[in-house]
């Protein structure tokens, strides 16, 4: 028994020993522990305070931030508010500007009705394929600085000649618009005036085109009929209106009936009112647009044109169309009116054109009878006591448009090429001495 209990002590001894070294092993590595332990907190200590920094320049950032995008945020507001209102002047500014240029235009048109000044046009038409390859680069030959002045750059001399006008139209101008700046003289014919509206300029610069038009992009003769027919409409409870139409042309000094072609030799005689006119001329009743446009496809076959150098169907002729108007207050007056719409043959260089034996003697009559309307022109201009109306079949059936009560406008169609400048320098030039004629006011015709 005390062998065994000898041996439990001992096994009890060897335990506690083992116990007491895995103290000590314990002891050791919880002093290692605490040494990292230290260390781990001296690392940290650093980055705990950079990281409470960081938070506190966050916060700090964040307030400054919203702060600023609340000032931000109303400096924007301000900018937009202030914005809207620059929009809101600047549309106030067009408004009266564009009132303010209608308001001119009304003036304007009241002085000339009052002076009863021949009002003129010009119009520029695009360049041609044929002129684009020779057209120098720089200077442009045309420069629009508004819609009544133009400027031509004559290269030959190295100047720029500016012009005031009426109304300037630039290549972009559609038909509509010319039209549309017309319109109220032409209409004026129903209320018992005479009218006369003429394109002049040099052969090819667009006179045909701004007259007669095509059927898809028709001219002022069918435009003018067209507004007439739909005023009749618009009248028809009120006024009996009554449309005739005659179409002649000047050809070589002769006057035709291009709705009625015949050896019948015809003239232009002065009435006893002064007014002229050209007696056994066909004036067919038209009552509607279709009337109309079959007398226009009539006269277009029947008028003289040909090809030259400088157009493909050049007009050797000087085309009139012209309406009367009978339009009846139901109850009251008649007022009688009266419109030509003329397209002039073009002024002819014929070194340029081109032409030779029956073009050559068309040219020099074409140019003749220009030349004439130019000594009318410069007459009236002048206020002369005799003016040489006489001296051409034009200047004859222009009488009592030129020198009479009519209204007149003179529609001047150039070319953008500096191949021209020339040309167009002189009809603009010419055009500049129209502007002066003063016809004196016009008078509405009342039959009663």
């Amino acid at each position: 028994a005390r062998l065994a209990l000898q041996q439990q002590v001992e096994s009890v001894g060897r335990n506690l020993d083992k116990v007491k070294e895995a103290e000590r092993d314990s002891a050791e590595r919880l002093v290692c522990m605490q040494k990292l332990t230290h260390k781990l907190d001296s690392a940290i200590a650093p980055l705990l305070k950079a990281a409470k920094r960081l938070r506190e320049e966050q916060c700090r950032t964040r307030s400054e931030v919203l702060e600023v995008a609340r000032g931000f945020g109303g400096e924007i507001q301000r900018a937009v508010d202030g914005t809207g209102k620059m929009l809101e002047h600047d549309r106030a500014l067009q408004v009266k500007y564009k009132q303010a240029m209608e308001d001119r235009k009304k003036l304007h048109n009241q002085v000339l009705d009052l002076k009863g000044n021949i009002r003129v046009f010009v119009r520029v038409r695009p360049i041609n394929a044929k002129e684009a390859p020779t057209e120098q680069e720089g200077e442009p030959t045309m420069t629009f600085r508004d819609n009544t002045n133009l400027g031509v750059f004559d290269g030959q001399h190295g100047r720029r000649k500016w012009f005031e006008f009426d109304q300037v139209f630039d290549p972009s101008t559609t038909q509509e618009q010319v039209f549309e700046e017309a319109k109220p003289l032409a209409t004026s014919v129903l209320d018992g005036y005479n009218v006369c509206i003429f394109a002049y300029g040099q052969t090819g610069s667009g006179k045909t085109h701004t007259m007669a038009g095509t059927a898809a992009d028709p001219g002022m003769n069918t435009r003018v009929l067209r507004e007439l027919f739909q005023i009749r409409e618009e009248r028809v409870g009120e006024y009996a209106i009554n449309i005739s139409l005659a179409i002649t042309e000047i050809y070589n000094e002769t006057v035709r009936d291009l709705l009625n072609p015949s050896s019948k030799k015809l003239d232009v005689k002065q009435n006893t009112d002064g007014s002229c006119g050209v007696p056994g001329l066909l004036e067919e009743n038209v009552k509607c647009v279709d009337d109309v446009m079959n007398c226009i496809a009539r006269a277009s076959k029947n008028r003289s044109v040909a090809c030259t150098d400088m157009n493909e169907q050049s007009s050797r002729s000087h085309s009139i169309v012209t309406v009367r108007t009978q339009c009846t207050l139901k109850g009251s007056n008649t007022y009688i009116g009266k419109i030509h719409l003329i397209d002039l043959a073009g002024s002819e260089n014929t070194n340029k054109s081109g032409v030779t034996g029956q073009g050559m003697k068309e040219a020099q009559n074409i140019n003749k009878s220009l030349s004439a309307l130019g000594d009318v022109i410069q007459s009236l201009v002048a206020k002369t006591p005799h003016t040489p109306y006489r001296n051409s079949k034009l200047t004859m059936m222009l009488k009592d448009s030129l020198g009479g009560d009519s209204k007149t406008l003179m529609i001047v169609c150039t070319s953008p090429a500096q191949f021209n400048a020339c040309e167009s320098i002189s009809s603009l030039n010419f055009a500049a001495r129209a502007r002066n004629v003063e016809l004196g006011k016009a008078k509405r015709n009342v039959a009663g």
